[in-house]
This record gives structure tokens, C-alpha cells and sequence, in this order.
């Protein structure tokens, strides 16, 4: 099988295999989407070091056995690291103890070293590279017309981007300027287009404006799906609404 690409609804943060069998027996089997299975990791982590959050960054021994064979699913690790001049020896190693069933990265650095990306992807050419657009990346970007000319250095080495101003915090997008990102780059036809940001399932209906203006639009969620502090796991009943809501509505757009 070649290289799995999106669209997707996405989940983000999950701990476990037995996660993921409760999100995929909500995927609808006639859906053209995909789940998105994000699995969080850090270069802290990847060190086997621990960080402030425990309840959605797995050790990387468990990714593995995180990670399902389906053609329903992309498996994708959300990566972040204080070393991105060394990401190709990062992305190298975390690809080998993902295991067979990692179909690639979601890269949440603003805007990473592009030859970096172009080394790993040499070296890994079926794998599926998405660039999230965070608040840090955006505050680089003087006007919209400097960010679509930063997107298109990365377009040759990507498969998609996330606009994501939340960046897991669960605070919630705004819709008009998120569509002002989209429509930027919406001219690269091979982009794939994804957005995130406070999305769960009391709050999907703020997407139906974008949905209706970009019908193959991806979309992801984390903060909103999680417990309350300290434990912040991953709660499986908002999960299993959020992705019941988001089939029925992304699916009703095709």
C-alpha cells in the first residue's frame, strides 16, 4: 500500500491501542474520511524523559502497539522538538520504533528547517508530512501574503497543513481568520487542508461556513476531549460524540 493521505477527523492524545478500537468503532465504514490517530511526542520524550503533560504524552516504548493496521486510520505522531536542526536523525529514529503501522508526522514546530524534512522524506517517501500552523508560526508571519509565501517554500516537502492557533489548549478557533489562512494557500491543489482549535463536541457547528467553503477540509480535536486536570486523559464519551457529530456533518458535505 502506498502512502495514506487525509481527509480525516482527527483525535489527538491518545494513550493506548484500546483508545483507538473505541474512536474506530464510531468511523463510519462507507466514510471517505479517515480517524486521524495523533500520537503526541516530544524531543523529551523521545530521550525517555517525561514532560508536564503526562496524561497525553505515551512513552515511546508504547507507540508501537498505539498504532493500528487499518486502512480506516492514519497514524500520525504529532512531533515538537528544542533541536529542530537535527529533525531528519529525530524523524529517522522515532519512524524505526513506530513501528510498521506509522503512516507519518505532524510536524508542530514553526516553520522547521526544510532540508531537514527533505532528507526524511528521501529516506521515507510513503510517509505523510503535515505542517500545523501554530500561534508561534502565524506571529512570524507579518501578513497573509508573507504566510502564503512561506507555505509555498514547504509545499515541495508536505503533504498537508493544520491552521491550529490552539495548539492543543482547547481555546476556541476563530473561524473568519482561520479561513483567511486557507484561503491563502488554497491555490496549491495537491495541499491538503486541515483546522483545529477548541473543537469537541459542543463546538463543531462553528465549522459549517468552512466546510461549506473547502468540503475536503480536515479537522482535529485534543484539549476539549480531555478529563479535568491532574488526570487529563483522553474522556472516551466526548470522544465518541465528537466523532459521531463530526462524521455525520463532514461526510454530509461531500
Amino acid at each position: 500500500m502506498g502512502k495514506k493521505i487525509g481527509p480525516y477527523v482527527g483525535v489527538t492524545g491518545f494513550m493506548s491501542c484500546a483508545e483507538v478500537t473505541e474512536a474506530l468503532a464510531i468511523v463510519p465504514r462507507e466514510s471517505a474520511r479517515r480517524l486521524m490517530v495523533g500520537v503526541l511526542m516530544s524531543s523529551k520524550t523521545l530521550l525517555g524523559q517525561t514532560n508536564k503533560w503526562s496524561g497525553r504524552y505515551p512513552k515511546k516504548e508504547a507507540i508501537a502497539n498505539i498504532l493500528v493496521d487499518d486502512p480506516r486510520v492514519l497514524n500520525l505522531i504529532h512531533y515538537n522538538t528544542d533541536d529542530p536542526e537535527t529533525l531528519c536523525v529525530q524523524l529517522a529514529e522515532i519512524t524505526e520504533l513506530s513501528g510498521p503501522n506509522l503512516d507519518g508526522f505532524q510536524l508542530n514546530i514553526a516553520w522547521p528547517p526544510i532540508s531537514q524534512i527533505k532528507n526524511w522524506r528521501e529516506m521515507y517517501p510513503d510517509q505523510f508530512i503535515l505542517l500545523q500552523i501554530g500561534d508561534g508560526a502565524m506571529a512570524q508571519a507579518a501578513s497573509m501574503e508573507q504566510f502564503a509565501k512561506l507555505v509555498d517554500a514547504y509545499v515541495p516537502v508536505i503533504d498537508a497543513i493544520l491552521i491550529d492557533p490552539s495548539g492543543g489548549k482547547g481555546e476556541l478557533l476563530d473561524v473568519s481568520k482561520g479561513a483567511e489562512y486557507l484561503r491563502s494557500v488554497r491555490v496549491h491543489s495537491t495541499l491538503g487542508l486541515g483546522i483545529a482549535g477548541g473543537l469537541g463536541p459542543e463546538t463543531l457547528a462553528i465549522l459549517n461556513p468552512l466546510i461549506q467553503e473547502f468540503p475536503e477540509l480536515s479537522v482535529d480535536a485534543e484539549g476539549r476531549l480531555r478529563t479535568q486536570k491532574p488526570e487529563d486523559a483522553l474522556c472516551i464519551d466526548a470522544m465518541r460524540t465528537y466523532l459521531t457529530k463530526a462524521f455525520q456533518m463532514l461526510d454530509a458535505k461531500k
